[in-house]
């Protein structure tokens, strides 16, 4: 397995974080459209938008911004593109738009041919009525990028919230920080904290949770009888079972669910269609967590592996399952380059990208171009037929 180098594997990502918002996204703070009055209203439905419509939208609307300029929607209009606002609402004689139209100035708009007088005439009267926009033509406008950052919650950093007052008589129930959310919740409820669990539950408990297993018998009548403090007891039962072989067992399935593992690559004809070695990545990410492997390597190796220093690479190699377990779709090329992307965007940013295989996202703020972008890593990266031996049977 040899997929992507990682500086190739960081430009792709890079590319898909540093991305502008695409596509109709609304907005929850969007001010409304200025009044006006019926008069305005009607000379702007009537007369001006369906110039707009006819001439403007086609190359500066929701599908396409030339000049990285909208004229669907007022806050657009005013914001303006690489050239700035093309209106000044009130001064026809200082507004780009105008000079576009007439053919005054280097730029001649709309490019098919200059408008009928009566055309030109209507526009440069809106402008001088201050360039009133109805209501009913409200369109969205595309996010900047920071607008992304502040409102998109994957692009939001994660910060230590203020700690949750409690009630007096809840106060020695607090033990840590966690508690004190747990209790405020419960007290706005009208509701109390269950009673506290006796030994035997409390190590039946732990156990179910860090190893999946039912408790050793021995072992939970020991903590039973435990003369230390329930909190320096448990903590040493806890410590215990994190140090168990079946701790990475059974928190690696979580990950292995995300990496959509199995050994079998779905739907294939005239071919093998398991993955003889599929369980050398289980394992991997088995023995990744009963070592503790910090998270940043744990997602550097399964994304470039090939790629680290000889001595980590051997010992990583396996991770880069990560990217290639996963199914074939009948071999189409296409379709499991799609399911590589979706895996690393949706599994780690936190976004879903795969829309953008068929045309700009319409809520995450990815384009086509960005999704091509990767897919180029994806397809530039080999896949050697004989997969290197990484230790004997």
């Amino acid at each position: 397995m040899n997929p992507l180098s990682i500086r190739w594997m960081c430009v792709g990502l890079l590319a898909v974080l540093g991305m502008i918002a695409w596509g109709p996204n609304l907005r929850a703070d969007d001010p409304p459209a200025n009044a006006i009055s019926a008069d305005d209203e009607r000379f702007f439905e009537e007369r001006v938008r369906p110039l707009l419509v006819e001439h403007c939208h086609g190359c500066h609307g929701a599908k396409k911004q030339e000049g990285a300029l909208r004229l669907d929607s007022r806050e657009a209009l005013l914001k303006g593109g690489d050239g700035g606002p093309p209106v000044i609402p009130g001064k026809p004689d200082d507004s780009d738009l105008i000079d576009a139209i007439t053919y005054d100035g280097s730029l001649k708009m709309p490019p098919a041919g200059k408008l009928p007088e009566p055309a030109i005439a209507t526009l440069t009267e809106w402008i001088r009525r201050g360039a009133p926009w109805s209501q009913k033509a409200t369109a969205p406008v595309a996010k900047s990028m920071a607008e992304v950052r502040a409102s998109h919650w994957a692009f939001r950093p994660v910060v230590k919230p203020a700690l949750l007052e409690v009630a007096a008589a809840g106060r020695l129930q607090v033990q840590n920080e966690v508690d004190r959310f747990v209790l405020a919740k419960l007290e706005n409820a009208g509701l109390t904290h269950a009673p506290p669990a006796d030994r035997r539950t409390l190590y039946r408990r732990a156990s179910f949770d860090l190893l999946g297993l039912p408790p050793d018998p021995a072992k939970s009548v020991a903590f039973a009888a435990d003369s230390r403090t329930t909190p320096d007891a448990f903590r040493a039962v806890v410590d215990e079972m994190l140090a168990s072989p079946r701790y990475g067992e059974r928190w690696g399935r979580y990950w292995l669910d995300l990496a959509r593992y199995a050994d079998n690559k779905g739907y294939v004809f005239f071919e093998e269609q398991t993955y003889p070695w599929g369980y050398a990545y289980r394992d991997w990410v088995i023995k990744s967590l009963n070592e503790d492997l910090p998270y940043d390597q744990f997602l550097v190796a399964q994304l470039a592996a090939d790629q680290l220093p000889a001595v980590e690479r051997d010992r990583h190699l396996a991770a880069l399952g990560f990217i290639t377990i996963g199914g074939h779709f009948v071999n189409n090329v296409h379709d499991i380059f799609d399911d590589r992307i979706d895996v690393v965007s949706r599994g780690l940013l936190g976004l879903t990208a795969t829309c953008a295989r068929c045309h700009d996202h319409k809520f995450d703020p990815i384009p086509q171009a960005d999704y091509y972008a990767l897919y180029g890593v994806f397809r530039s990266s080999q896949e050697p037929m004989v997969l290197p031996r990484l230790a004997g049977p």
